[in-house]
């Protein structure tokens, strides 16, 4: 049986459809957050901004514009170049290497996960540092597990 398994999982269009339904599922259980990443678009695209969709382990909408840059450079947590909001990649107009992209993918995979619950998880695992006398960002284990996926 488990050999049977195997051979059936080695199938190259059952492990292709397989991914294409886990990516739907994931797409459709963040949707909400990717909404909100939505709202947040389109006042930078309206403003001179333009989208790419990303393909890779997940897909992504990557948003870049001066409304972007001038938001991320005022982020109540500090200056980013970057964010994700669910499937959405809000990032500066210039300078996005890839290693920041795939920080920001990680998220998008973490929202996937999460679903809603995310951005309270994500909160709460800042708070748990917090409290251990650590880094609020440094120690979070979303970006830990983010700054993981960079070097890959």
């Amino acid at each position: 049986m488990r050999f049977r398994l195997r051979q059936f999982s080695r199938h190259r269009l059952l492990r292709r459809s397989l991914s294409w339904i886990g990516t739907l599922l994931g797409i459709v259980w963040a949707l909400p957050l990717t909404i909100v990443g939505l709202l947040f678009a389109l006042p930078v695209l309206a403003w001179r901004g333009h989208a790419q969709f990303i393909r890779g382990h997940t897909a992504a909408l990557l948003v870049r514009g001066p409304f972007a840059d001038a938001v991320l450079s005022r982020h109540p947590f500090g200056a980013m170049t970057a964010m994700a909001l669910g499937h959405v990649i809000i990032a500066e107009q210039q300078g996005l290497s890839s290693r920041v992209l795939m920080h920001e993918l990680a998220h998008v995979r973490q929202a996937e996960r999460w679903g809603i619950a995310f951005p309270f998880a994500y909160l709460a695992s800042s708070a748990w540092a917090g409290i251990r006398g650590r880094d609020a960002y440094w120690h979070n284990r979303f970006e830990i597990a983010a700054r993981k996926a960079e070097k890959h």
